[in-house]
């Protein structure tokens, strides 16, 4: 971080999607003087898939003149090769999806002279919270940033409405290939096996 000033009042908030974000986005922005967006998600399924909750992002954080930087380019081929070595069941694919993210996020902060970094994930009551605690603050441990952990579960239903009411993209599965096939099984059991 040779001659970049360290942002010691400035937040760097990883976004797994629109749908997370209100609420989170609320709180850093009354509690923070400075809060940036990261967008890195590389574990999103399909590729269009991608682009829409990508585009849902950009497009609440225009409405709120909300800056957003980008992760580094990560193929969703790689992701994949990278998950299987831990296994695509729950949670080892978790595991490792969150630690990339996070660490990916902690390294941002720490290249862009940002002290703090946190998550939308932990907005999610269908996220494995804990398992994002843990990790998310063993990666400060080794990143020299520090993460800011608040439990937003409760405040999640509301920001998902308040999406609704703009009319952005809300998806309905976690994101990777994995949790899309497990989308479509409980789909095709609730409707006894029709197409739906």
């Amino acid at each position: 971080m040779a001659g970049r000033k360290l942002l010691t009042n400035s937040i760097l908030l990883h976004h797994c999607c629109v749908v997370c974000s209100p609420k989170v986005l609320e709180y850093f922005q009354k509690n923070l003087p400075s809060v940036v967006g990261f967008w890195f998600n590389p574990n999103i399924y399909p590729e269009d898939e991608f682009a829409r909750r990508q585009n849902a992002l950009e497009s609440y954080a225009r409405l709120l003149n909300y800056r957003i930087i980008y992760g580094p380019e990560y193929p969703l081929t790689r992701w994949l090769t990278e998950v299987e070595k831990y296994g695509t069941a729950e949670p080892e694919r978790c595991r490792f999806c969150y630690e990339l993210r996070l660490r990916m996020t902690a390294e941002a902060a720490k290249e862009n002279g940002f002290k703090y970094f946190s998550t939308t994930l932990l907005s999610s009551p269908y996220q494995k919270h804990e398992l994002v605690k843990e990790i998310a603050e063993s990666v400060a441990r080794t990143s020299g940033r520090e993460f800011v952990y608040y439990d937003f579960r409760s405040q999640f239903y509301t920001g998902r409405n308040e999406i609704a009411k703009l009319g952005l993209y809300r998806q309905k599965y976690c994101g990777c290939q994995f949790s899309y096939k497990d989308r479509l099984k409980r789909e095709k059991n609730k409707t006894g096996g029709k197409q739906i």
